[in-house]
């Protein structure tokens, strides 16, 4: 049975494809890349009708391990992606919870653990994977976060002092001495923002197309 936020998921993804002609009216280039700890990025890709030109697409990260991800971004994309057994990671106790833990590949990337959550196999998951990262833009770059996945004050304080140019990070939580957090007001109930309250296109949380423009 599809869960609810599956359900929002669906009727948004459909939404954004039917619209995307007439948002990417307002995008001035689409060769900017979005590294994103869960589908966000390639939500936004979608939302314009354009290329990913980002590796961070159908899948997710703990939070522990994007933060190390983005900390030293270019050497873990450089690095060999590889997999475990699902039952090996070290998040195992967490991932068995979801119906369809076993069924997506999960990608080792030297530590860090990557969820391939909407890949049926490794080898699309790698050959996707590598296709992707020599299409990143490392001059229009957009760093997003949210507090889902184990996330904590401390990685949100980590994330905030990133030394990125261009950073977000979505919060059920109110930050007003930061620069980086958006607060999702919708989300003020819940311990997360879920991945159907994230913004696209022009919001009344993010203009999200103006934000690309400037990067």
């Amino acid at each position: 049975m599809v869960s609810l936020e599956g359900l929002k998921l669906r009727l948004r993804r459909q939404y954004i494809k039917e619209s995307a002609k007439l948002r990417r009216k307002s995008l001035e280039y689409t060769n900017f890349t979005i590294i994103s700890n869960n589908c966000w990025g390639g939500f936004i890709y979608q939302s314009y009708g354009i290329s990913y030109n980002s590796p961070t697409i159908g899948l997710y990260f703990m939070a522990e391990d994007y933060i190390k991800f983005v900390l030293n971004l270019k050497e873990y994309i450089e690095s060999e992606l590889t997999f475990i057994d699902p039952k090996e990671s070290r998040y195992f106790e967490i991932l068995k919870k979801s119906e369809k833990f076993g069924e997506y590949p999960i990608g080792l990337l030297k530590d860090i653990e990557i969820i391939f959550l909407h890949y049926t196999s490794e080898e699309d998951a790698y050959e996707k994977w590598n296709k992707r990262c020599k299409r990143i833009n490392w001059e229009r770059l957009l760093i997003k976060f949210n507090d889902q996945n184990g996330c904590t004050k401390e990685h949100l304080n980590r994330f905030d002092k990133l030394k990125f140019k261009n950073k977000i990070c979505f919060t059920s939580s109110e930050f007003p001495n930061s620069n980086s957090m958006i607060f999702i007001k919708s989300a003020k109930k819940q311990k997360y923002v879920l991945a159907s309250q994230e913004p696209f296109g022009k919001s009344r949380y993010l203009n999200v197309t103006r934000l690309i423009n400037s990067i």
